[in-house]
């Protein structure tokens, strides 16, 4: 959270659609702070998206796409990507593979709890580069704890591994702060 890998996509999708580059903008309906179907980002921009359901084959979206006759896409942006399942991420290996579709993946690697998420953990283990946009923690040191935060402001460490929300919900710290705020 708070590294613009959201605006990072949507700049991506600007810069495909002024160079008539065909792209197809994705998010897992996991992702529920929007009603309908639009990647938003923090600061105010946002692209409408096509849902992602948690019994989506993205290989056969892709395959309808590619063998339906209409525009090919050259890429494919996921936004929440954390939020795939394992077997989703497969998919989109197999279409790059099979299609040579080019997909890049947005989303956090890991919990309030520092685990990872399946979507994630999958993409890790087969992804073809990975790279990682960096925050900064309060204290200066780099992000990586999106730390939910209870009503008293105290680190949480219990809890359903996704609980959807924003700055009223996460913060994004080093894991010394993150320590740091379980223990108060």
């Amino acid at each position: 959270m708070g590294s613009a890998k959201t605006a990072m996509l949507l700049t991506t999708a600007y810069n495909f659609e002024e160079r008539g580059v065909a792209y197809i903008c994705l998010k897992p309906v996991t992702d529920t702070r929007d009603a309908r179907n639009v990647i938003r980002s923090r600061i105010g921009i946002e692209r409408e998206c096509s849902w992602i359901y948690n019994n989506t084959d993205l290989y056969d979206l892709v395959s309808h796409l590619v063998d339906g006759g209409g525009t090919r896409p050259g890429w494919l942006l996921v936004d929440e990507a954390q939020f795939l399942t394992a077997r989703q991420v497969d998919q989109l290996a197999h279409a790059v593979d099979e299609y040579g579709v080019n997909v890049i993946c947005y989303g956090l690697r890991t919990d309030f709890r520092t685990h990872l998420f399946e979507g994630s953990r999958r993409l890790f283990e087969i992804a073809d580069t990975i790279d990682e946009i960096k925050s900064t923690c309060d204290c200066g040191r780099k992000t990586i704890v999106n730390a939910r935060l209870g009503e008293d402001g105290h680190v949480l460490t219990e809890g359903a591994q996704v609980a959807i929300g924003g700055n009223e919900l996460y913060k994004s710290v080093c894991r010394k702060c993150w320590r740091e705020g379980i223990e108060l």
